[in-house]
C-alpha cells in the first residue's frame, strides 16, 4: 500500500484540531498538526522556547541536525539557494536526482513507522505547492484531501471570542475569500481521494464520520481513536480547548488562556466529543445580519440549525 498524506483544508475554528487528533490516534497514522508553521518556529527558536522544551523534543530525537535543516528547507517554500528561483532549482535537482530536500514527507515517512500522515495546515496555497513535489507526482505518495466545513456563524463567534480586535467586517472578508478558494480547489481534486466533512457531523456523529474517512484511506476503523485525549500528539499549534482534554487526562494543568477565553466550558464537557453550538447563545442577531450582508448569504449552504 502506498504511503498517504491527508491534507485537511478549511478555515480555522472549524474543527481541524479535533479531526487531526482523532485520525492521529489511529496506530497507522501520525498527526503532523499544522506542520506549515514548523519552519517559523524553528527559525525563531528563542521566541518558541516552550515548544522546543515540550513537544518539539520529538523532532530533535527523530531527526539529526542535518535532517532537521533539510526538513525545514523542504517545508518552507522558500529558495534553498538565495540566487536561484525555487522553480528552477527544483527542475535541476530532479533532473540530476538530488531532490531529497524538496520531498519533506518522504523524509518524515523514513523516520516514522506509519502509513498515513495527517497535515492540518489548512490553506490551498500550502496544499497545492506541496502536491507539486516529485514525491506526489511520481506516485510514491498519494495525496488525499478533506475539506472541513462549519457553519460560518459558529466560526465567526469563535473568532470574536478569541480575538477581541476582530470585527465582523474583517472576518467576513477573510471567510468569504477562503471559502470560495477552498471550494474551487476541492472541486478540481480527484474524486476518489477527497471527502467533504462537516464539523457538526464530526462532533455529533464522530464514529460514523471517522468510519467513512478510514474507508477512504484504506485503514481499519478503531473505536479507541475517538478517545484522542488518551494519546500523545505533537501540538505544534491548534485549538487550545480541544488540546485541554489531553492535559486534563494526563493530570496536567490546563493552559491559562483556555479558561480566560472559554470559561469552564471544557471543564464541564468531560471526556467526550461534543458539538459546540455556543454561537446560538453568544452571537447577537445584528452581527449575524451584518455577516450575511457582507458575504452575500454565502453561508446559506453551510448552515446548521
Amino acid at each position: 500500500m502506498n504511503k498517504k498524506v491527508v491534507f485537511v483544508l478549511g478555515i480555522g475554528r472549524s474543527g481541524s484540531t479535533l479531526l487531526n487528533y482523532i485520525l492521529g490516534s489511529h496506530p497507522d497514522c501520525f498527526d503532523l498538526n499544522e506542520i506549515s508553521k514548523l519552519p517559523e518556529i524553528y527559525q525563531n527558536r528563542q521566541r518558541h522556547q516552550d515548544f522546543w522544551e515540550g513537544p518539539g523534543k520529538f523532532w530533535e530525537e527523530k531527526f539529526n541536525p542535518e535532517e532537521i535543516k533539510m526538513l525545514i528547507a523542504g517545508l518552507s517554500n522558500h529558495r534553498i539557494n538565495p540566487s536561484i528561483p525555487l522553480k528552477i532549482e527544483r527542475l535541476v535537482r530532479e533532473t540530476v536526482g538530488n531532490d531529497q530536500i524538496l520531498n519533506p514527507y518522504s523524509l518524515m515517512f523514513s523516520k516514522l513507522d506509519k502509513q498515513v500522515l495527517i497535515d492540518s495546515s489548512k490553506y490551498v496555497d500550502w496544499v497545492s505547492k506541496k502536491l507539486q513535489a516529485k514525491e506526489f507526482r511520481s506516485g510514491q505518495i498519494d495525496g488525499y484531501l478533506i475539506h472541513l466545513i462549519r457553519d460560518g456563524r459558529a466560526v465567526l463567534n469563535s473568532y470574536l471570542r478569541w480575538d477581541k480586535n476582530m470585527t465582523v467586517e474583517d472576518f467576513s472578508k477573510r471567510w468569504s475569500t477562503l471559502m470560495k478558494e477552498d471550494q474551487k480547489y476541492f472541486e478540481q481534486f480527484p474524486s476518489e481521494r477527497k471527502m467533504l466533512v462537516r464539523y457538526e457531523e464530526l462532533a455529533s456523529e464522530p464514529e460514523a464520520t471517522i468510519q467513512k474517512i478510514c474507508k477512504m484511506l484504506g485503514i481499519e476503523f478503531q473505536a479507541e481513536m475517538l478517545e484522542y485525549w488518551k494519546y500523545d500528539h505533537l501540538g505544534i499549534t491548534g485549538n487550545f480547548g480541544t488540546r485541554s482534554l489531553i492535559a486534563k487526562y494526563k493530570g496536567q494543568e490546563t493552559e491559562s488562556k483556555v479558561e480566560k477565553v472559554h470559561g469552564n466550558y471544557y471543564e464541564k464537557q468531560g471526556f467526550k466529543i461534543k458539538l459546540d453550538l455556543r454561537w446560538k447563545n453568544e452571537l447577537d442577531s445584528e452581527k449575524i445580519e451584518q455577516f450575511y450582508s457582507l458575504t452575500n448569504s454565502l453561508n446559506k449552504s453551510y448552515e446548521w440549525d
